[in-house]
């Protein structure tokens, strides 16, 4: 079968993106629905998913599961979970071409993130956490969480900005 490292801690990163892999699964419809696209035995996903296996899934398996996910939030799950340990972020551009309304919700997207990275601050300040006034990684990790859909919320209303602002490109 495959082994399981259980004596072997894995790396925080690592742990993360088994996490992803497994939000990216069930986005997907789950390992049934992985295996019949991958061709890969919904065990082996079992193990991509597992904090405690060393399995990782490939990236062009990683690309397939991401894409037939379902869209909510944090996807695409594994290449947001990469692009963060990197230091990135991903943001996915909107299809629409800077009509009117594609802007309204773009702002008040931009509003809701401002006010979820304010609470989640303002929650780990107000002494009422697990360590009084003092901030924890747990909730430093959660407003990092806000801070990441506020920069994506952000990035798409520049784009949609940018669109407008261009000039039409001449005709060759």
């Amino acid at each position: 079968m495959f082994p399981v490292m259980a004596d072997a801690q894995l790396s925080v990163d690592d742990r993360r993106l088994a996490e992803a892999t497994k939000r990216a699964v069930k986005a997907a419809g789950g390992g049934k629905v992985c295996e019949a696209e991958t061709g890969l035995s919904d065990t082996r996903f079992s193990c991509y998913c597992s904090k405690f296996d060393r399995a990782s899934i490939s990236i062009s398996n990683a690309i397939r599961i991401d894409s037939i996910g379902a869209s909510e939030a944090g996807h695409p799950h594994i290449l947001n979970t990469m692009a963060s340990i990197l230091g990135a972020v991903v943001i996915m551009l909107p299809d629409h071409d800077g009509a009117e309304p594609c802007l309204r919700t773009g702002v008040m997207a931009l509003s809701v993130e401002v006010g979820d990275v304010s609470r989640a601050v303002s929650d780990a300040l107000a002494g009422t956490g697990e360590e009084g006034s003092k901030v924890t990684p747990r909730e430093a990790d959660a407003a990092l969480e806000h801070v990441q859909h506020l920069e994506r919320a952000t990035a798409k209303l520049r784009y949609q900005l940018e669109r407008i602002a261009a000039p039409p490109e001449a005709p060759p």
